[in-house]
């Protein structure tokens, strides 16, 4: 753009040269022509009378003789003038050419930047469009130019922003006018033109006149129009691509589901028999003996294969995120300090505990009990991976993640807390299958749920496990946990020596679909003093409460068959009897979230004897 348009000056200033020598040129012509007529008659008349004078006055005679040399200066003047003519002349023909060139240059210019000039007087409505200009829009040299004809010329597609255009800069003020718009050429189809132009204004400030260059786009468009093609069939092309890997990956994760299940099922099963061995077992020498001491320990076989069956059942439903984690703010370096203590008691003597957890970090938000049993699988989990003894160091940091990469898309506050050992290590193949459930290197003495709880845990409470680990240079398990929002409230200190307190008698209606289950609930409240009345489901239940019994508290499973379950009877229970607690009880937690939306206590089965009556005593009515 910027030779055109310095050609275009160029050519300006040479035609206002021209015009200014041809006009100077012939003032000097009329001159010259004038001299010469007076020479001629003063040269004619001095000879006649030269002549005569000579023969009758000789003072005369000298007199025409000083004309006459006038006369001849008068020829040399006329000489000079005629020469400066000529010069002038051939000034002119110097400045016609170099017009003549510059508009050639400002004509190959624009042929071959696929350019054309126009120009638009708009108080005469004058327009002048250029060979070239012509040419792009396809109209013949003999078509008179004019604004409404090249209006016609525009596709009707873009008249309107054609319009938009020329109206800003004469309506507007705008300066400059600038437009790309469409038209059809009778032989090249349809081209884009870019119009480009600048304003005058006369003193007044009116619009005066237009003027600019159009140029061929064509090509450019086409080829982003090619580029948007491409585009587009690219991003097709990938989301046909992305379709097909998730549909395999669908396939690949369904082949491993089906897999883990399988494993799950045999480690359940397997686990789950030793247990009830021991339950049948025991139960059937039990019925068999008299022996106190031989009941004693029969019983306690029992109850420990019973907590082991609980425990194990908890870190299924931990590592599956069906449990019902009850989280709350966490003061992190004295709760760390304190399990820093209990494995310190628990662990070999040769593994040393070291706790690292400064002053200033943060509160975390979690379940104390799913992370107490978090930790402690983790300081077992490192117990066995030292039997030559070692250290276990738990270490924590806050953190803030803010790495859109981040593998597990976490962001904000969290607390990382390491524990760390310099046991045995992990090869490659183990670490990548470590979180597995069921998944153990310790044939016939692991149940392969320690880390699978972990990272069960850490991922329902909105965080996550990482594990890095090298043969022969420990591991190290890192848990990131969401910082809690609020300080944690003081504990309050019972007083010293106080006496627990006897739980008074209670009225407590049993909703419980299982008719096993129920008989033992009812004969564990009776022996603690409390009367217990049976309902065999949330409708049962609604309908003694309609007839009028009396009770003090509501004691209702979750999950019932039926349309109503346990969470169902209590949100009708607080509409209809907004008074009367209910504590909720479960061994699944299928519905967690909505178990923790009730906000109501919840006792985990199976429980013993002395857990159901903690657990009345403390959602009695005071």
């Amino acid at each position: 753009m910027r030779p055109v348009a310095k050609s275009g000056a160029e050519v300006e200033s040479l035609r206002t040269a021209l015009a200014e020598a041809r006009a100077e040129s012939g003032r000097l012509a009329d001159r010259l022509q004038a001299s010469e007529r007076q020479l001629m008659a003063w040269r004619a008349l001095v000879s006649a009378r030269r002549t005569a004078l000579d023969e009758d006055d000789p003072v005369l005679g000298a007199a025409f003789e000083d004309l006459w040399s006038l006369t001849t200066e008068l020829e040399e003047a006329n000489a000079a003038l005629g020469r400066e003519m000529a010069e002038r002349r051939a000034e002119l023909a110097a400045i016609d050419a170099a017009l003549r060139d510059s508009e050639e240059r400002v004509r190959l210019a624009h042929r071959y930047a696929g350019a054309g000039s126009w120009d638009w007087e708009i108080a005469r409505h004058a327009v002048v469009w250029s060979d070239e200009y012509r040419e792009l829009l396809g109209i013949c040299p003999d078509a008179p130019a004019s604004y409404e004809a090249w209006l016609a010329s525009v596709l009707p597609d873009d008249r309107s922003a054609a319009e938009r255009a020329i109206r800003a800069v004469l309506d507007l003020h705008r300066p400059e006018f600038d437009v790309e718009y469409r038209v059809r050429h009778p032989q090249r189809g349809t081209l884009w033109l870019s119009c480009r132009g600048r304003m005058q204004r006369d003193p007044e400030g009116r619009p005066w006149r237009l003027t600019g260059l159009c140029i061929d786009i064509t090509a450019r468009k086409r080829a982003e129009q090619a580029l948007r093609d491409a585009n587009e069939n690219l991003r097709r092309e990938v989301e046909r691509e992305v379709a097909a890997r998730e549909a395999t990956q669908a396939r690949v994760t369904q082949t491993l589901k089906l897999e883990a299940l399988g494993q799950l099922t045999g480690g359940v099963a397997h686990d789950f028999n030793n247990l009830l061995a021991v339950v049948t077992a025991g139960t059937s020498l039990l019925a068999r003996t008299e022996d106190p001491a031989r009941r004693e320990k029969l019983i306690g076989s029992i109850t420990q294969a019973a907590s082991r069956g609980a425990d194990l059942t908890r870190r299924l439903l931990t590592f599956a995120r069906r449990q019902a984690l009850r989280p709350e703010p966490i003061a992190t370096g004295p709760w760390l300090a304190d399990l820093g203590a209990l494995l310190s008691r628990s662990l070999r003597a040769d593994i040393a505990v070291t706790v690292d957890a400064p002053e200033d970090v943060w509160p975390v938000l979690a379940d104390p009990s799913e992370m107490e049993l978090a930790l402690t699988n983790l300081g077992l989990n490192a117990q066995d991976a030292m039997p030559r003894g070692g250290e276990l160091r738990i270490a924590v940091r806050n953190a803030r993640l803010d790495d859109p990469e981040d593998p597990d898309a976490l962001r904000g506050d969290f607390l990382r807390i390491e524990v760390r050992d310099t046991g045995m290590g992990m090869p490659e193949d183990v670490l990548a299958r470590a979180f597995e459930p069921f998944f153990s290197t310790k044939p016939g003495s692991g149940t392969g749920l320690g880390l699978a709880q972990v990272y069960g845990f850490a991922r329902q409470s909105g965080g996550a496990a990482r594990l890095a680990s090298r043969t022969g240079h420990g591991t190290c398990v890192t848990l990131l946990l969401p910082r809690a929002a609020t300080a944690p409230a003081a504990e309050a200190q019972p007083p010293p020596h106080a006496a627990p307190a006897e739980a008074r008698p209670l009225r407590v209606l049993v909703v419980e679909d299982d008719e096993a289950v129920a008989g033992l609930v009812l004969d564990m409240m009776r022996h603690l003093g409390h009367a217990a009345f049976r309902a065999t489901g949330p409708t049962d239940a609604l309908a003694k409460l309609e007839s009028g019994i009396e009770i003090d508290l509501v004691f209702t499973d979750v999950l019932m068959p039926g349309g109503m379950d346990g969470l169902d009877l209590a949100h009708a229970l607080r509409q209809a009897h907004p008074d009367l607690p209910v504590l909720l009880t479960s061994g699944y937690g299928g519905a967690p979230a909505r178990v923790a939306e009730a906000g109501l206590p919840l006792l985990r089965k199976p429980y013993s004897m002395a857990a159901l009556g903690d657990a009345l005593a403390a959602a009695a009515p005071a």
